[in-house]
């Protein structure tokens, strides 16, 4: 999904030309109440740069959606159930109960299941996967146990392997590199494939053939994301666009999104001489490597960059007005992740993964596994020293 931030001068009048996009201003709208509660008319039409009375006219709209409340002179947040936004019409408790599962011991308190979640790190991309994941959990009656990480391969190794014998009925794992799929030797893949239990997959590509047994993965389509933001970088009349990303799980799948996607419209995509691993990269000065990249790009006739993740794309931005250039008039900036974008002197137009989507998604395909997989294995006491990670 992409939002588009960016800003718009001030009108003088309520009779000039409105240059958003009426989307755009609903979707701003909608950002405000979720961030402050309410928004002035007076107030947010000039920070929009648009006619009060337009911004009137999408209030109404959106009030007639159900999304908001309006007040005398604004509008109000307007509270929903927070299984909502995922709109399902069976929640994961009707899953679990049509599948068989209830709880393994008698009283109302007792978890239908208990799975485990092992994610690289609860803060930044990950806290809200672990949100839609505690907020499936909670509606099926499940326990879920966290353990984090911190994107270290023996200790996710570590953490699986006692997961696995402890008596948890799944577990939900994203591995801290993804290319899983293309080291048949690796530790980790060789537990999954093994183990006694249903494993979950998150955010990461597994599609191969695992000792004839399904594992699932629930991830998102981020080479889809990245045509979407090159696809709208295209629209807007740009011709030679740059896609900076480096040293995370997922470039492969970006650039190759936006790849495909110029191909399809007719773009160049900008291949920088300096980049991670080029003999001058600093480790050090992270700050020098933007400018770096930025001044590379400007004089090879880019015009529009699709950076991952956003904090990258800040920086990208705050180095492009030091060196005097203008956002969007000599750069077009497109954020991957949405988790700050918004943030900046200039709030960036961002693709933003479904993420807490994503961990709720996880449970549900985990308690469909273990509604149909055999008995667990039986647990096995812990040693002396032993002592669960999470």
């Amino acid at each position: 999904m992409i939002r588009s931030g960016r800003p718009v001068p001030p009108l003088p009048d309520e009779t000039e030309e409105i240059t958003m996009i009426g989307a755009e201003r609903r979707e701003a709208i909608l950002r405000e109440l979720r961030l402050r509660g309410t928004l002035s008319v007076a107030e947010f039409a000039a920070r929009l740069g648009v006619a009060k009375v337009t911004l009137r006219r999408d209030l109404r709209e959106l009030e007639r959606a159900g999304q908001l409340s309006r007040v005398h002179g604004g509008a109000r947040f307007l509270q929903r159930p927070v299984a909502d936004d995922y709109g399902p019409e069976r929640t994961a408790k009707q899953l679990a109960a049509t599948f068989g599962l209830s709880p393994r011991r008698s009283g109302d308190d007792a978890p239908v299941a208990t799975i485990g979640m092992i994610a690289p790190t609860s803060t930044y991309y990950y806290a809200e996967a672990i949100e839609g994941a505690k907020l499936a959990a909670h509606l099926a009656g499940v326990r879920l146990v966290l353990a984090i990480s911190e994107y270290s391969e023996a200790e996710e190794r570590r953490i699986f392997e006692r997961m696995t014998t402890i008596g948890l009925d799944g577990v939900l794992i994203t591995p801290s590199k993804s290319e899983l799929a293309d080291s048949s030797m690796s530790p980790l893949r060789a537990l999954i494939e093994e183990s006694p239990i249903p494993v979950t997959v998150v955010e990461r590509v597994w599609e191969f053939p695992t000792r004839g047994r399904v594992i699932d993965s629930v991830r998102s389509d981020h080479q889809h994301g990245a045509e979407i933001a090159v696809a709208h970088l295209a629209g807007l009349g740009h011709r030679r666009i740059a896609v900076w990303t480096y040293a995370n799980p997922h470039v492969q799948e970006i650039s190759a999104g936006a790849r495909a996607a110029a191909r399809a419209h007719g773009c160049e995509v900008h291949a920088p001489e300096f980049d991670f691993g080029h003999p001058d990269w600093s480790s050090i000065d992270h700050a020098a490597n933007v400018r770096r990249y930025l001044h590379e790009a400007h004089a090879a006739g880019v015009t529009a960059v699709l950076i991952h993740p956003d904090q990258l794309a800040l920086q990208f931005a705050q180095a492009a007005v030091e060196a005097g250039l203008d956002i969007p008039g000599d750069f077009t900036i497109v954020a991957y992740d949405d988790e700050v974008a918004g943030l900046g002197e200039m709030p960036l137009t961002a693709v933003a993964p479904p993420k807490k989507a994503i961990g709720f998604a996880a449970i549900d395909a985990c308690l469909r596994a273990i509604a149909h997989s055999g008995p667990t294995a039986t647990p096995s006491p812990p040693s002396a020293s032993a002592c669960c990670p999470c």
